[in-house]
């Protein structure tokens, strides 16, 4: 039973959506600056799921996470809410005028070096007299540990260190009437610092415009540098806040910590949407070792993370906590930090825990982790992608994580006996496994961190988790086999005696505008807005009919390059930057309803169509069966379907048809025939759409 102080709390902090607007009658909900449609836009014409009929398509109205009795969607959230004891912002604009050379802005990503122009404006207490303005870098630091933390990407310049090609700066007395006297080239691929010498000139505001951004760090485009000084006629830098300057920018890069603001405001989505799950500490949470522990032997949870917990608990919500990561106290000679103008995870990453005190001070983290949360998380995974080092903070070592994973099972089965515990999800998948041979399993079985782990900790965990597509082209091995892929996994830790769930705990399809310069961790696949919507649909189904729970990453997010959000990455503003729903978000919000209750089952049934590889999957729930039908493959913004004939064993009294894109069912008309109902002129699309047969 939660504590009704807590519950108090979290409604306080986390705020019901207000009417806004409405659109045709239907009510747009604001979440913070998040804008949504109370029901399911219209996102792609199709007139009829089946050829010759005229029954009107209706929509059907989304329910909340708390009207739903269960379904298998969920979602990784980009960071937990945190209060501002927790709070981490280091590239702020006040780094420009705080005249301290190691700190530093940066612009919010771009996806690309000329995407829009970053602006910097400086507006001084009075009018004075200028002759030189300088635009200084942040001078090298600390060497970079590259095991076991993010490296810079191909071509890129540490964060600081980022002066954009293209220069204009102009002056004004007045705001209004500006003079240009500087357009032109920064010499910024060499230089410590650009210097635009000025005749000495009245101002009181200086703005400043980069255009053709240097790449930065791992998140692609940006302008980022340590100060602006700006120089009297007695030699004084006076663009310092000791002088009563002002700074604005046009962003601010707040990286995948995001805002106060921003978690506050868009928390309560995970409601909206009908979700069921939500995994948290996974990348850098209030929750991780690193943040509960932050001086030996005081252990303490941010009080507005606990709230949110309680938030989405308290509304139907089961949350997956990830326990993680190193913490320097324990797991380095020297704790201090090296990098401070970045987040610590994962830019620094402290080593994980290896050596007995370490090892125990975790299981101490554990104990309280699992003692705090015991009545409200359902589900307790240890460690995230630890199979690579970005996540591991080390090179990875399957007996390290074993041994991390032999102390934190026990305390678990003590403390909250009624939790699941997860295997720590590995980044990627067993792609390929439904067709090794013999010799080729046992070769994966010596080589492979995830089976390894599996072999050795089977019978002892839960869940199994794993995370398979980022970008993954559709036409690939690895998407066509995945079906028959999950279901020889699932054997394969069946033999070994594993009873448990499986999830695919963090996937994501990417709709980027524009597409991200190459290259990128994720490839080069790109698609349209439309179509991601359409292959997240083809995701979620594709889990959900193997009763596989189906997490998304994330559910929003505008400071990454790859579009990792179910909201839209649009022009970049400070401090926050607005974000409206993606097609994928209204398509992920109709499937949380439309798939309520249901389980795959075994059913007999046939399709004729002249393609051969249409993808389908049964389910069931009280009373009815659902078959998902899809065209696998690139998906298009239009498409026109493929005819099937669709006969199902059993006897059913209505069929009807229901279109995910648009979220609208539809009567069908079938023949019902002896021990069988056949469905007749069928349109099946490139995405999934779900045909319900009800006794």
């Amino acid at each position: 039973m939660i504590k009704q102080e807590q519950s108090s709390t979290a409604d306080a902090i986390f705020l019901e959506p207000v009417v806004r607007a409405s659109c045709e009658g239907v009510p747009v909900y604001a979440y913070g600056f998040t804008h949504i449609l109370g029901e399911s836009p219209t996102l792609v014409e199709t007139a009829s799921l089946q050829d010759g009929n005229t029954a009107r398509p209706v929509k059907v109205h989304p329910k909340k996470s708390w009207e739903i009795s269960a379904n298998l969607m969920g979602a990784t959230p980009p960071r937990m809410p945190r209060t501002t004891a927790n709070d981490y912002l280091p590239l702020e604009a006040i780094h420009l005028i705080d005249g301290d050379p190691q700190t530093c802005w940066c612009s919010r990503s771009q996806s690309q070096a000329d995407v829009e122009p970053v602006w910097i404006r400086l507006d001084l207490a009075r009018e004075q007299s200028i002759t030189r303005i300088v635009l200084r870098k942040r001078p090298p630091g600390a060497t970079r540990n590259v095991v076991g933390s993010m490296p810079l990407d191909t071509g890129a310049v540490e964060v600081g260190m980022a002066l954009p090609e293209l220069l204009t700066i102009r002056l004004s007395c007045d705001g209004r009437l500006w003079e240009t006297v500087y357009e032109g080239p920064s010499g910024a691929a060499d230089a410590r610092e650009f210097v635009c010498d000025v005749p000495t000139q009245r101002a009181k505001q200086i703005w400043i415009i980069g255009r053709n951004l240097p790449r930065v760090e791992n998140w692609l485009f940006s302008f980022s540098i340590s100060s602006v000084e700006v120089y009297d006629a007695e030699e004084r830098n006076i663009a310092l806040a000791s002088y009563g300057v002002g700074v604005t920018v046009s962003s601010t890069q707040h990286s995948m910590g995001q805002t106060i603001e921003e978690h506050r405001d868009l928390w309560p989505i995970h409601t909206d949407l009908g979700l069921k799950f939500v995994r948290v500490g996974y990348h850098d949470d209030p929750v991780n070792w690193h943040w509960v522990e932050k001086t030996r032997g005081e252990l303490a949870v941010d009080a507005e993370a606990d709230a949110a917990i309680s938030y989405l608990t308290e509304r139907g919500i089961d949350i997956m906590l990830s326990l993680g990561f190193g913490n320097r106290l324990y797991t380095q000679d020297d704790p201090t930090r090296k990098l401070p103008q970045l987040w610590e995870w994962y830019y620094e990453n402290p080593a994980p825990p290896t050596t007995p005190e370490a090892l125990e001070a975790w299981g101490r983290y554990v104990r309280y982790m699992a003692e705090h949360f015991r009545d409200r998380v359902r589900y307790f995974e240890i460690w995230n992608e630890w199979n690579i080092p970005a996540y591991w903070g080390a090179a990875p070592n399957v007996a390290h994580y074993l041994a991390i994973a032999r102390v934190t099972i026990p305390i678990l089965r003590e403390v909250c006996p009624d939790a699941k515990i997860v295997l720590g999800s590995i980044a990627g998948f067993t792609h390929g496994i439904s067709s090794w041979s013999v010799d080729e399993l046992a070769a994966q079985e010596e080589n492979s961190f995830m089976l390894r782990a599996i072999n050795a900790l089977a019978r002892d965990v839960d869940v199994i988790g794993w995370h398979p597509f980022y970008q993954t082209n559709p036409e690939s091995a690895n998407r066509r086999n995945y079906i028959a892929d999950v279901r020889c996994l699932r054997d394969y830790c069946h033999a070994l005696g594993f009873t448990g769930e499986l999830m695919a705990t963090e996937w994501n399809y990417a709709a980027s505008y524009p597409a991200p310069t190459p290259p990128n961790w994720w490839g080069d696949f790109e698609c349209s807005e439309i179509a991601k919507a359409k292959y997240v649909a083809q995701i979620t189904l594709t889990h959900i009919g193997l009763g596989v729970a189906s997490f998304f990453c994330e559910t929003w997010s505008s400071y990454y390059p790859l579009d990792l959000t179910l909201l839209r990455r649009s022009f970049a503003a400070d401090p926050i930057s607005p974000q409206q729903p993606q097609a994928a978000y209204y398509v992920m919000r109709n499937l949380a309803t439309a798939l309520e209750g249901l389980a795959p089952v075994d059913v007999a049934y046939s399709l004729q169509t002249q393609r051969q590889d249409i993808t389908s999957l049964v389910m069931q729930r009280d009373g009815e069966i659902v078959v998902a039908l899809w065209t696998p493959g690139l998906a298009q913004d239009d498409c026109v379907g493929e005819p099937c004939e669709l006969t199902l064993a059993g006897s059913y009294r209505q069929v009807f048809g229901y279109d995910p894109m648009n979220g609208t069912e539809q009567p069908l008309t079938c023949v019902q025939e002896e021990g069988s109902i056949r469905l007749p002129h069928v349109r099946v699309m490139d995405y999934p759409i779900l045909l319900r047969f009800v006794r």
